[in-house]
């Protein structure tokens, strides 16, 4: 049997190379660069030459690293919303209440949902979806279907500590954020001025909580 060729640890196929300081550092540049310029000018206006002028390095980094711009819009994504999705695995491992996770889950996705930037590029992206369905179903699969699935685990792992009462939870999930977001959604994506500031978005989240928990806790016996 002939024996392998050695392996070239600068072989940039290689896909166990662990990554160096310097690489996770260039990552995190190209994925704030990325944010920024997918919320200010929309999936369509958006170009990864844009994104690599404002973080540095090269295009063949970029791709490298996020296979292309659809794949370097998921991962954009998906870290700008990892600050919601966080509390829930906090309060699971602290044994929070979950009156105290679902308002602050609540605080931190009315803050992020209704953020200028996201709003303008949910209007585009739900524009663009109906010439390209595959871009409107990656956004809903890799945002609101992953959050109110991260939020359906959550409920779940409640109800067999005894704490919630639920046959769905996914389902439950889904209607908690639909309460969440309700009537302001629609306003803004149509665009109506809400003005909405931090004391109107955690009362909000704290209302859509107590109403939640007050259909779904289980009774102490």
């Amino acid at each position: 049997m002939p024996r392998s060729a050695p392996s070239d640890p600068n072989d940039p196929q290689k896909t166990d190379a662990r990554p160096t300081p310097r690489g996770i550092a260039r990552r995190e540049r190209l994925l704030d660069a990325a944010r920024d310029v997918f919320l200010e000018q929309g999936y369509a206006g958006a170009s990864v030459n844009e994104v690599v002028a404002r973080a540095g390095g090269s295009l063949a980094t970029l791709y490298k690293q996020f296979g292309n711009k659809e794949g370097l819009f998921t991962a954009a994504m998906e870290r700008h919303i990892s600050n919601a999705w966080e509390v829930l695995e906090a309060g699971r491992r602290s044994r929070q209440a979950p009156e105290q996770v679902l308002y602050e889950l609540g605080r931190r996705m009315l803050a992020l949902v209704f953020e200028p930037g996201v709003i303008r590029l949910v209007r585009g992206l739900a524009f663009e979806a109906e010439r390209t369905p595959e871009l409107g179903e990656l956004f809903l699969t890799r945002g609101p279907d992953q959050t109110r699935q991260a939020l359906a685990t959550y409920l779940s792992d409640q109800v067999d500590s005894g704490r919630l009462d639920l046959e769905n939870p996914r389902e439950a999930a889904g209607m908690f954020m639909g309460m969440l977001l309700g009537e302001w959604h629609i306003d803004a994506l149509l665009g109506r001025d809400l003005r909405l500031d931090e004391a109107a978005c955690d009362a909000r989240a704290k209302r859509c909580a107590a109403i939640f928990l007050s259909g779904v806790s289980r009774s102490s016996p």
